[in-house]
């Protein structure tokens, strides 16, 4: 006879976890770094020692210009931006007349497929009128190859008729040829005696 099994209070309810405080960091770091950095990463050098070379490098006091010099880079940065300006401009009409011929490269392409269109429509007519053509000779041909055998088996019957009486005809001159014999020596017997 089963027994039944007690279940002790304490197992019970849903699973616990327990209650005490776990040490565990959940913090995190985020590190922005520059194209530079990135780059020096990527090539193997581990993080630590690039954010250390940028620490080393916010710790040092910034350079000091001359205002001669500060001039000096304003005026080739308003240089390099008038050049930007040109190039811009130089290039907005080109771009349009690129755009232009892409138009018209692309019309032109579709005037093509367009053509290319026809001309399969047209094959493929042409290809199907060449398929029922085909059945139909196919069929034709089967009927006339019936037909070829049924005359040869006319042919062979007919032949064989005429081997018949062939031999008929060469049995019956025989018969003539001593008939003919006979009639010539009786009436010779009888117009001279015997």
């Amino acid at each position: 006879m089963a027994t039944l099994t007690k279940i002790s209070p304490s197992r019970m309810g849903p699973p616990r976890f327990g209650n005490r405080p776990h040490n565990i960091d959940t913090s995190v770091k985020k590190y922005q770094l520059t194209p530079e950095q990135l780059e020096r990463y990527k090539n193997g050098e581990k993080l630590d020692d690039i954010l250390k070379g940028e620490d080393t490098m916010k710790q040092q006091k910034p350079k000091v210009i001359s205002y001669a010099k500060y001039e000096e880079v304003v005026a080739e940065r308003d240089e390099l931006k008038k050049q930007l300006e040109e190039l811009q401009a130089n290039i907005a009409p080109e771009n349009d007349n690129g755009m232009e011929w892409l138009k018209r490269e692309a019309i032109h392409a579709h005037k093509l497929v367009t053509e290319k269109e026809q001309e399969v429509e047209h094959w493929k007519e042409l290809f199907e009128t060449a398929m029922g053509d085909k059945e139909r000779l196919h069929k034709e041909n089967l009927l006339l190859e019936n037909q070829i055998q049924r005359l040869k088996e006319a042919n062979d019957e007919l032949t064989a008729k005429n081997e018949r009486y062939f031999a008929d005809l060469m049995r019956l001159e025989q018969e003539v040829k001593g008939l003919r014999l006979y009639a010539l020596q009786k009436l010779h017997i009888d117009v001279y005696g015997a």
